[in-house]
């Protein structure tokens, strides 16, 4: 997703969400989100922000992925056309690596 300052808005989600997760980790520029039965990586990127959202089922998934959508909009303006959500399926997203 498209925005502007996104190491800034990484972590001021991460901060916002600190008290829902269970560890928040760094590796080079990712933020590794834990929480008890999901995970969020949240990715700065030349363009924006890239995020994946792994849950135990889609409850969890869909709870995580409305916390951080709550949050970023709080933090910034995000146009709902501009944010996009992709089946990731198993394609890696490895943290601290490249996007694939």
């Amino acid at each position: 997703m498209p925005v502007a300052h996104a190491r800034w808005v990484a972590e001021t989600l991460c901060t916002k969400c600190c008290e829902y997760c269970l560890a928040i980790d760094v590796t080079d520029a990712d933020k590794l989100l834990t929480f008890e039965d999901a995970r969020a990586i949240i990715r700065p990127a030349d363009e924006g922000l890239q995020m994946r959202v792994e849950g135990k089922n889609l409850v969890v998934f869909c709870g995580i992925r409305m916390l951080l959508q709550g949050q970023l909009a709080a933090v910034t303006t995000v146009h709902a056309q501009a944010l996009e959500w992709q089946a990731a399926g198993d394609v890696p997203f490895k943290v601290g690596g490249t996007t694939p």
